[in-house]
């Protein structure tokens, strides 16, 4: 599984991903333009058009308070909100089945313990 952030500059789809095997990729409209062995204060370094951009993680200190990462445009940063983006179907799916299956469970205990109560020969 994967985290993501997701930002959009100037009408482009800019994602950074981090995967399971340790690497941070940044995906500009889908399409891998960086990829780095993910660690404290790496820099990935792309360009839209004739704009070149910088983003790199911001000091853990700042907390969930901001951004968790800080995009530079041309060397001057740019004021961004971000989403995370989750992919909670599998997550949400797997919860599901879950509860189904403990509530089946109760359910089929109660009604056995209604229909075939024992009796106390």
């Amino acid at each position: 599984m994967s985290k993501r952030a997701l930002y959009y500059i100037d009408n482009h789809k800019i994602e950074v991903v981090h995967t399971f095997f340790g690497k941070e990729k940044i995906l500009l409209n889908g399409r891998t333009v960086s990829k780095k062995v993910f660690e404290v204060g790496v820099e990935h370094l792309f360009t839209i058009g004739e704009n070149r951009y910088r983003i790199a993680q911001r000091d853990i200190s700042y907390g969930e308070k901001l951004n968790r990462f800080e995009i530079r445009k041309n060397g001057s940063p740019i004021s961004l909100v971000n989403r995370l983006s989750r992919k909670p179907s599998h997550q949400m799916f797997i919860m599901v089945v879950l509860c189904g299956l403990g509530t089946g469970f109760i359910l089929g205990v109660v009604l056995y313990k209604m229909l075939w109560p024992t009796s106390g020969v």
